[in-house]
């Protein structure tokens, strides 16, 4: 079978090699997936140049998450799962850029067999972010209003998604006009275009209203400038590091008006969450993805082949959905 590994921290073209492996043997808790898709996150390039919260042995295989269908069991695993849809938890303990994976039983989770794989493939790390990120910090209430930066990534897809669903208001920070169209397709309620008014332009956008929640992953002056739009009690959360700045919030911000300030990783999640919880939460997610009313859009798809030009795409700043790799010839049969 074949596998990209990272064989040495860097620029994924130059340190990613695609490699052909035996087949391992399975240990007793242990299921062999053949991967339908798996998306390329900002995170894995985090890893690849040796900045993310997680360091494997090298060399390693590389890709965090994906859907497949089990073709084998390890002698203590339900014997009903081979042929069955899964999920493959973002635990990073297995590679999922690789036509097939071993996973230990504890990683998977059982999705519907007749959902679009593609749009299952992205529901380990975005999704189950956002709505996260949307439970865990403010009770928000319909008609709340919520801010974020980097609105047209595809977690801030999955942001206006969840808030709409839940009767939330979102207010959108972009970096481009082409952004902020993509923004108001999405069903965002107000865009604004990051630049030296900021601040002015968020406040006219709000016409009045105050956020509850600012949601961050580009760091620096632009989540400060939402955060002065927070009402009081309010809390901000940073999810992602694009900038590698710190958010640009004044003390005073926190002194004089309660504000709080959170960070959100969510292998802390998995790493603590019951089991129980993880699979519900999943499986909800993928209940959404079934009936249509939660996706992202995709740019492109791969095959392992052109991992290279699937790299490239990916890291370009302007690109309109999220990249992926296929892998059409190892599921004949399965939708």
């Amino acid at each position: 079978m074949r596998q990209l590994q990272l064989m040495a921290h860097g620029e994924p073209s130059d340190v990613i090699k695609l490699k052909t492996v035996a087949e391992p043997d399975l240990g007793q808790e242990e299921v062999l997936v053949s991967m339908e898709a798996a998306p390329l996150n900002p995170s894995d390039f985090l890893l690849v140049r040796g900045m993310y919260g997680v360091h494997p042995a090298l060399p390693s295989p590389v890709g965090a998450e994906g859907v497949g269908r089990i073709t084998k069991t390890g002698s203590k695993v339900d014997g009903s799962l081979p042929g069955k849809r899964v999920m493959i938890v973002p635990s990073y303990e297995q590679g999922t850029w690789a036509e097939q994976v071993v996973v230990p039983v504890r990683n998977i989770v059982p999705l519907s067999g007749d959902a679009d794989p593609l749009q299952l493939s992205m529901l380990g790390i975005n999704p189950v972010t956002a709505y996260l990120l949307l439970s865990r910090y403010v009770s928000l209430m319909p008609g709340d209003w919520i801010g974020q930066t980097a609105a047209n990534s595809a977690m801030g897809q999955y942001i206006i998604k969840f808030a709409k669903l839940a009767g939330v208001k979102t207010l959108n920070v972009v970096r481009r006009e082409e952004a902020a169209d993509q923004v108001r397709q999405f069903g965002g309620d107000r865009v604004v275009l990051q630049g030296d008014n900021l601040q002015k332009d968020i406040e006219e956008a709000l016409g009045g209203k105050k956020l509850s929640l600012v949601l961050d992953t580009v760091g620096g002056t632009p989540v400060g400038d939402l955060a002065k739009s927070l009402k009081t009690g309010g809390s901000v959360v940073v999810y992602g590091m694009q900038s590698g700045q710190f958010p640009a919030v004044s003390p005073k911000e926190f002194i004089y008006r309660g504000l709080s300030l959170h960070g959100f990783w969510l292998i802390n999640w998995i790493r603590n969450a019951p089991r129980t919880e993880i699979q519900e939460l999943y499986q909800k997610l993928g209940g959404l993805v079934a009936d249509g009313s939660l996706s992202a859009t995709v740019d492109h798809v791969y095959p392992l082949d052109l991992f290279k030009e699937a790299f490239e795409q990916s890291l370009k700043p302007n690109r309109s959905g999220k990249i992926l790799f296929k892998f059409d010839e190892l599921v004949k049969g399965g939708k």
